[in-house]
């Protein structure tokens, strides 16, 4: 998460990626006042938009080719690190429910 600094009137002046000398107060990307501050700054907000929309598709399509792979046998889900394994249990897990949601409602797949 980024670091802010604010002005006496409590509007962002400045984003950090790493804490700065008084700097201390972390906000998520898409909190509105970073893309408040962000919109002001000449298309930065827009391409940072894209790129964290795309961070998330390319991490559901290495998640895909994770499970491929395992499926084919080319690798074990077992030799992946722990945190990795943890991960994807989890988000599995998570798709799961949302199918079982959706299926309650006539169905659809989760992308």
């Amino acid at each position: 998460m980024p670091y802010v600094l604010r002005e006496p009137s409590g509007q962002i002046q400045a984003i950090y990626q790493n804490p700065h000398d008084g700097v201390e107060e972390e906000l998520p990307m898409n909190h509105p006042d970073i893309i408040a501050f962000l919109s002001t700054q000449s298309g930065t907000a827009a391409t940072l938009l894209d790129l964290a929309e795309s961070d998330m598709a390319m991490a559901r399509v290495v998640e895909d080719l994770i499970e491929l792979l395992i499926k084919n046998g080319a690798i074990s889900f077992y030799e992946l690190p722990l945190a990795a394994q943890d991960k994807l249990t989890q988000r599995q897990h998570w798709r799961g429910s949302i199918d079982d949601a959706l299926d309650l409602f006539g169905g659809g797949k989760v992308i």
